[in-house]
């Protein structure tokens, strides 16, 4: 019987060894598959809304063509216009963060 509790035991802290860090490296980035940084939660609501976040990060445009895309969004795919704050904080976040090397 204790043995049985031992290994139950051992078993439980096992798992908990295991999951703590997945568990820790998903919250130091909660806007996967986004890189972390200042508007990485603008724009995971702004662009999720539609697409897949892969769609972003396998962008790598320059600001002027994150910008252009946007205007195309909202006029030619009604994506709702967004508000000017938050559309320069989305532009800087992903010339910065997803821009081209």
């Amino acid at each position: 019987m204790i043995a049985m509790r031992f290994k139950r035991a051992a078993l439980v802290a096992l798992v908990l060894t295991l999951a703590v860090p997945a568990l820790a490296d998903e919250a130091e980035n909660e806007w996967d598959p986004l890189p972390p940084g200042d508007g990485a939660e603008e724009t995971y609501y702004a662009c999720n809304a539609c697409h897949s976040l892969r769609t972003v990060t396998n962008g790598g445009y320059s600001r002027e063509v994150w910008d252009d895309l946007l205007d195309w969004m909202v006029e030619e795919q009604g994506m709702e216009e967004l508000e000017p704050d938050e559309r320069e904080t989305i532009l800087d976040y992903l010339s910065e963060n997803i821009g081209p090397d």
